[in-house]
């Protein structure tokens, strides 16, 4: 008897005929990937509105009226105030129009200051020198402040199988060796999942679970496109360095497809608007994703030794387009 298992939002269709599959290998394989292609192509279409938003032009001012701390100052920040989340000085939240609420306690961090001397050479001209001390000033959790509230981009993702996937991908990450650990708070303050290889980490405060199962098909296409097998990280692929821009432009669109494929809406279009992706980089990286997008839905199968049956072409079309 035919069966046809419809897929909420973005459908993929899964035929099969008394366990048969209706199509040949060529054909199904030719479809899958038509349909791996189309969702990328989506992916892109979503990328470029999504750069072009206000919501994304409002997030980037705020953004840009805040330091890029140093590793030092992120340290000094970590220790006095280990939940900080989003610093800033005092004026620079005044700037967005928030304002610190009085008899909260600043974290203290350094800030450099030039100067500039002249001194006397040794063969008697006078040159400049360029010195740099540093003071001690104080920043503020946004935590700390009140007022109005930033621009903040989607970072939960939607759907009614959230769990189902979540548990599949876990059982992948098993059977790979990939360790996955569920923590109040990564390692990296403020992430959603971290990976370093066979260890994953995925963040439980303020995430549902459909969030942590996107979250997790992230960090297990880093897992497999962009660490060894032993724990180290890979820098270049066919003689082309692989930057921080391409790893989160693969692992990303490699985790929207997975999600599309489980009727999950991820808001990867934001995510990678935040990197400078272009439609362009995306569908040049098409083979790398659709490969890994392969590898990890036909470990998500249930019955031992299936591969996954041909997506619909038409249908996928349809589904984003809507």
């Amino acid at each position: 008897m035919l069966a046809v298992q419809v897929r909420h939002a973005r459908r993929w269709l899964c035929i099969t005929n008394g366990g048969q599959n209706v199509m040949d290998k060529p054909n199904k394989a030719a479809e899958l990937n038509a349909g791996i292609r189309r969702t990328i192509e989506q992916l892109a279409n979503e990328t470029d509105a999504a750069r072009q938003s206000e919501l994304f032009r409002n997030y980037l001012k705020a953004s840009a009226a805040f330091w890029d701390y140093s590793w030092h100052n992120q340290m000094l920040i970590w220790r006095q105030k280990p939940d900080a989340s989003f610093v800033g000085g005092f004026n620079t939240w005044l700037k967005c129009g928030r304002f610190v609420r009085k008899g909260e306690k600043g974290i203290a961090i350094l800030a450099p200051m030039f100067f500039k001397d002249k001194r006397r050479a040794a063969d008697g001209s006078d040159e400049e020198m360029r010195r740099i001390w540093f003071k001690v000033v104080s920043v503020f959790d946004i935590s700390q402040t009140d007022g109005t509230p930033l621009p903040e981009l989607p970072t939960k993702s939607r759907g009614e199988r959230g769990e189902d996937m979540l548990g599949r991908l876990l059982q992948f990450a098993q059977s790979r060796g990939i360790t996955v650990r569920f923590v109040e708070k990564c390692k990296l303050n403020g992430a959603a999942g971290t990976s370093k290889g066979n260890e994953i980490e995925i963040r439980t405060s303020e995430t549902d679970v459909t969030t942590q199962a996107a979250t997790l098909a992230h960090e297990i296409a880093h897992s497999l496109l962009h660490w060894t097998a032993d724990g180290h990280k890979i820098t270049s692929r066919d003689g082309r360095e692989i930057d921080k821009q391409q790893r989160e432009l693969e692992a990303e669109a490699t985790a929207y497809t997975v999600c599309s494929y489980f009727g999950i809406q991820s808001p990867s279009d934001f995510y990678l608007a935040t990197y400078k992706v272009t439609p362009a980089m995306l569908l040049e990286a098409v083979e790398t994703i659709a490969a890994t997008v392969k590898t990890i839905l036909n470990g998500c199968q249930h019955e031992e030794g299936k591969e996954i049956v041909s997506i619909s072409q038409q249908e996928l079309s349809q589904a984003c387009a809507a």
